[in-house]
């Protein structure tokens, strides 16, 4: 039979909770004192569960904790209708709070199982403590490392930088290290995470940009030489960049090591420049011979036409003819005089794109009357060398020329022991690949000693006499066809006749190789 809603709320048949206590003071008061600490209770929980969730977000599951608070709250709520109840027969609210009750116990308890499985997985307070004293300890062994790595960029010798590579492509520098600001007279507060354009001067910049770029774009280590006009002054840098990858596998960092090779490359110039005088003061007697020529033609002739002008006999054409002869002579001596001046002077220029052919030319034209004089044939083949290559033109000539000098030696030495005469084959021509230009240098002096020939490149060694060589040429050539990008090795060879000799080989690109290659040539 169905209950209208004002039989449901007409309380007039019920009768207060506190009848079946008989109304007896002591029964009321404990329910009414129960009820009420029990309530207090319930809304105290609440609030101290909220406040926790409001201080502590990063707790995991803490929307739970505001359910169980609805929970709480709808509990405490019945026990202080339990009290209004025992004078007020208010059955309908109190059982409308107990659904509500039900309601919200019923979600809780189904949201507390299903979220059983995650809370078990949650990590025990001791699980805690041991992931926290190994982080600890991880803490602990990245700040040591970070001290040691911090400790080794800060006082190692060599000149150490890292550049950021920026979201645009740009670079910014993120640390110099002491020695660096000391080699380079920059200030690191100045250069810290300011960019490369902005924190160094456009000379300096528009110098090293490139080659920051040119490391981003490869991905790969490059190494090379600079110059450049600092606080301190004009300096060299060999310098090493390397690059540092992300997660995502692009370049995000560059690692820069620099060394100040000021003083070394001015030692090496000061090496070169000794042996090119060495080299000329070898040549003195040919190249008096190449002058004493021309000056005796022009003595002659000379005397000749004063001899006619004194008897009044010239004749113009012959007269003519002379003169002609005399400035034909003048110019010979000139050149061969400026050949002389240009070469011994100290090579202070760049590099330049030029044809090594002519190098060798210039060479040979230098030594081939001197060493006629000593019986010594000098054969030149030039064919197909017209690739250009980078260097300077005057320090590959001084290499042609310590080994045509050095070929000579071997020569009189072996001759010395046949008596036979000498020969020295000079071959220049480009590789099959059109990629190299190579030159040859052959003499028929005997060859080299297998023992002697991976010690031949060594500084100061030699096979010659004491007083008689430095043992510096072939190192110094060495050193100045590396600075080409090409490389030089020796060996000896049968010659077509029988007898035995050496053969240099040059190889020169004719564009710059990378330094790995470099190295791994002459590996």
């Amino acid at each position: 039979m169905a209950v209208g809603l004002d039989e449901l709320l007409d309380t007039g048949g019920f009768v207060p909770h506190g009848v079946c206590l008989l109304w007896r003071p002591d029964l009321l008061a404990l329910h009414v004192a129960s009820d009420t600490l029990i309530g207090l209770s319930y809304f105290s929980i609440p609030l101290a569960l909220l406040y926790f969730v409001y201080r502590r977000r990063d707790v995991a599951f803490g929307w739970v904790a505001v359910l169980f608070a609805l929970f709480i709250i709808a509990c405490g709520s019945t026990h202080f209708l339990s009290i209004w109840t025992l004078w007020e027969a208010d059955y309908l609210l109190e059982g409308a709070v107990k659904l509500i009750t039900a309601v919200v116990s019923l979600a809780t308890a189904a949201t507390l199982w299903w979220l059983m499985p995650r809370l078990l997985a949650l990590p025990s307070p001791a699980q805690l403590a041991r992931s926290n004293a190994a982080l600890e300890h991880e803490i602990a062994i990245r700040r040591q490392m970070e001290q040691r790595y911090s400790g080794f960029f800060n006082n190692l010798a060599e000149a150490l930088f890292i550049v950021e590579v920026l979201p645009d492509g740009g670079f910014a520098y993120q640390a110099i290290n002491p020695a660096l600001a000391r080699a380079t007279g920059l200030d690191p507060e100045k250069l810290r995470g300011r960019r490369v354009e902005d924190a160094l001067s456009p000379e300096i910049a528009d110098g090293v940009l490139p080659r920051y770029a040119q490391c981003r774009d490869s991905g790969e280590s490059v190494d090379y030489e600079e110059v450049l006009s600092l606080p301190v002054g004009r300096r060299v840098f060999h310098t090493m960049l390397v690059p540092v990858r992300d997660a995502a596998g692009r370049v995000a960092q560059l690692l820069g090591s620099g060394r100040d090779v000021t003083e070394r490359k001015r030692l090496q110039e000061e090496m070169v420049q000794t042996s090119k005088l060495a080299t000329l003061g070898t040549l003195a007697a040919g190249m008096a011979h190449e002058m004493s020529q021309p000056l005796n033609v022009i003595r002659l002739w000379t005397e000749n036409t004063l001899a006619r002008l004194r008897e009044t006999t010239l004749d113009p054409v012959r007269t003519e003819r002379a003169l002609t002869l005399v400035i034909e002579q003048t110019e010979r001596m000139a050149k061969l005089i400026d050949h002389v001046r240009t070469f011994g002077r100290r090579d202070g220029g760049g590099t330049q794109i030029f044809h090594p052919a002519h190098c060798v030319r210039s060479a040979v034209e230098l030594v081939r009357h001197q060493y006629a004089l000593e019986n010594i044939e000098v054969v030149e083949s030039i064919t197909s060398a017209d690739l250009p290559v980078s260097g300077r033109p005057l320090e590959l000539e001084q290499v042609i020329l310590n080994l045509l000098s050095n070929a000579r030696d071997a020569i009189i030495a072996c001759r010395a022991a046949d008596g036979t005469s000498g020969c020295i084959m000079v071959a220049v021509d480009d590789d099959r690949d059109g990629h190299n230009t190579v030159i040859r240098v052959t003499d028929d002096g005997g060859g080299i000693d297998p023992t002697v020939l991976p010690r031949i490149f060594d500084p100061f060694f030699t096979t010659k006499e004491v007083g008689k060589g430095s043992g510096l040429g072939l190192s110094i050539g060495y050193g100045i066809v590396d600075g080409m990008g090409g490389r030089i090795d020796a060996r000896s060879v049968e010659l077509d006749d029988g007898r035995c000799g050496a053969r240099f080989t040059i190889t020169l690109p004719s564009q710059p190789v990378s330094s790995s290659d470099r190295e791994l040539s002459h590996a």
